[in-house]
């Protein structure tokens, strides 16, 4: 007789949370093993010992309790002996030595829903392992095009944090993203970008379908717990055709030392790796922007809460946070140029902190020229300040001046640069750096859905649905790649695909408009349709940049142009944010206008086309003091 699918093993004390277990896999049509009366005494029964032995997948529970128990220990070494360990974590809790680099299942909160996006990736994992996987089921993410080149590269997935204190995440994120950082100095090594990497944050992975989906050839994966003064770094590299272990290590030091650590691993890395590090990129990857743990730990603080920001609480927080930092050192240009992004994001949000925020920002560009400073950060406080006084072709060269001063291709960087380019009408040049930073890192959210409008805007709208297909189920930004897709469906003339798009976007949208599920429900009636927004542009809650451009893409649609034109004068007037969306297909009437004319000249556009000779894709020269819109 053969064993049984899953082997579950947990401390007697855990039943309740292992039935959850039990009864989850049993309800996938998984056969589970697993014994409550065998556990009441001394006794390790030989009919627990074949099963053990027998399963193709043994599922160790650890819990505080778990982890001291010399039958759960014994359990869990058998099945890493014979490779079929799959273990997860369901209170936090410090796992065994032995069993830190095994990559294990954060399922502290799972309470036994079968919908749970952890649950479901736990039982995905758990089907890889037993070969059975369910039928039906697409790959989450279609892979991109590998490289063509044979180039040693890799990722750095987010590393865990294995503190038990969930307010230590930004630590764990900030050296996984250091690491990144590190890395990517190296000129003979490829390095996924930190926000393709961050996409498997918190994700049970399949190792060689990481590598497959990146187009890497090696995975780095590991954890970070701090505790006092203390903190360890666990690493290893994985080769990501075969899954095989190359390098691993442990690393304990005081946190004073976290800089040294970061030094040495990173080294190590690449002496694993076996590429060549030369000196000059050795001494880069020993620089530091600062040698000061409080400044540091605040910093990572700040740019934890800015990459997870999406309303405008959220940007008030990351605010403060590099308000702090900066406390500590007034010239850290890091905290600088983050501080300078966050305040030109919050715009979009908070369009009544306008006069503040732009204030500060003229004297962070105030400091940073005092600094005279030629790093990447300084030339970037430079090209947001420019962008925001819409002095595009300032902005640009500063953007060029950041890139060249970064000792990696920033991605970051490169994305606030396409959209400058697409905002002076470079459409085509846009879609070739939006190229550029999807090689870098091919599961960037906001890149993608910036390649699909860009796409959509040029009027290549096969490869915008193929990029929208190519990253469907990546949560990030997904509202706005399902609002695009509702644009494209609907002027290509596929009005069911379009409904299907905006149903979605309405369940994922995280800007509240009060009427856009009105306005939604009637946009096939389009009398009714556009007095709603008439009626909406008035409202309070209308009255920034994003939903006033969004009601002008509708408006255009709809055929008002009058309205359209109404709804992109107010709404850039709060912000240049969302100016690089005045080329959109369904404003294309609008932009025949006077109007829109004057709007260009008044937005510093015509100063750009002028002074540059660059005319894009959608204007060209009249005489020596006029211009006309061709698309």
């Amino acid at each position: 007789m053969s064993g049984p699918d899953i082997f579950l093993s947990y401390n007697r004390e855990d039943a309740a949370r292992a039935k959850h277990f039990a009864d989850g896999f049993a309800a996938e049509g998984l056969d589970v093993w697993w014994d409550v009366d065998l556990r009441s005494g001394e006794a390790y029964d030989q009919v627990t010992e074949n099963a053990l032995h027998e399963a193709k997948a043994v599922v160790v529970l650890w819990s505080p309790r778990s982890v001291v128990s010399r039958w759960v220990r014994s359990e869990a070494t058998i099945a890493d002996q014979n490779k079929t360990l799959v273990p997860a974590t369901i209170e936090p809790c410090r796992r065994p030595v032995m069993f830190e680099l095994v990559q294990t299942a954060e399922l502290s909160h799972w309470n036994g829903d079968a919908g749970d996006p952890g649950w479901q990736g736990f039982v995905a994992h758990v089907r890889e392992v037993l070969g059975k996987p369910k039928a039906a089921v697409p790959s989450a993410v279609p892979a991109p095009p590998a490289p063509k080149s044979t180039q040693t590269s890799v990722v750095v997935l987010p590393f865990a944090n294995m503190g038990g204190d969930p307010e230590q995440e930004y630590f764990a994120d900030g050296i996984s993203e250091d690491i990144i950082t590190d890395l990517s100095k190296v000129s003979s090594l490829l390095v996924i970008s930190r926000n393709s990497a961050f996409t498997f944050k918190g994700k049970h992975v399949d190792i060689p379908e990481v590598a497959r989906q990146l187009g890497v050839t090696h995975v780095l994966e590991g954890s970070v717990r701090r505790a006092g003064n203390r903190v360890r770094v666990t690493a290893q590299l994985i080769d990501g055709k075969t899954n095989g272990h190359i390098w691993a290590e442990r690393f304990d030091r005081d946190l004073d030392d976290i800089f040294a650590l970061q030094d040495e691993l990173s080294q190590e890395i690449v002496k694993a790796l076996k590429v060549k590090l030369r000196p000059k990129e050795r001494q880069a990857i020993e620089s530091r922007e600062t040698e000061n743990f409080e400044l540091y730990d605040v910093f990572l603080r700040a740019r934890s809460a800015a990459n997870a920001a999406i309303t405008g609480e959220d940007y008030t927080r990351a605010l403060e946070l590099y308000r702090k930092a900066l406390e500590v050192d007034p010239d850290f240009t890091p905290a600088l140029s983050g501080m300078a992004l966050m305040l030109q994001q919050q715009l979009v949000f908070a369009p009544h902190l306008r006069e503040s925020n732009e204030l500060t920002i003229e004297r962070l560009l105030a400091r940073a020229t005092e600094l005279g400073r030629e790093d990447a950060s300084s030339h970037l406080i430079r090209a947001t300040a420019y962008l925001r006084n819409r002095q595009f072709a300032l902005a640009l060269e500063s953007y060029d001046r950041a890139m060249a001063a970064s000792p990696t291709y920033d991605s970051e960087i490169a994305s606030v640069r396409a959209v400058c380019l697409l905002t002076v009408g470079r459409g085509s040049d846009a879609i070739e750096e939006a190229e550029r930073i999807r090689a870098a890192g091919p599961l960037e959210a906001f890149n993608s859905v910036f390649l699909q409008f860009t796409y959509h805007i040029a009027g290549r709208n096969a490869e915008s649905e193929a990029e929208y297909e190519r990253v469907r189920d990546i949560p990030t930004n997904r509202e706005v790649a399902e609002h695009t897709a509702f644009f494209r469906n609907w002027q290509m003339g596929d009005v069911e695909a379009a409904r299907v798009h905006i149903r979605n976007y309405l369940e994922l949208a995280r800007l509240a408009w009060p009427l856009m599920v009105e306005y939604l429900g009637s946009f096939e009636r389009p009398d009714e349709a556009l007095e709603i927004l008439r009626k909406g542009m008035e409202q309070e809650s209308a009255q920034n940049t994003t939903v006033l451009v969004l009601l002008a893409f509708h408006a255009g649609l709809l055929g008002d142009t009058k309205l359209a034109l109404e709804a992109m004068r107010r709404g850039t007037s709060y912000s240049v944010a969302m100016d690089y969306l005045l080329w959109w297909p369904s404003l294309r009437e609008a932009r025949q206008t006077p109007e829109f004319k004057q709007l260009m000249r008044d937005n510093g556009v015509y100063d750009y086309w002028r002074t540059t000779g660059n005319w894009g894709d959608f204007a060209r020269p009249l005489g020596d003091d006029d211009f006309e819109i061709i698309a």
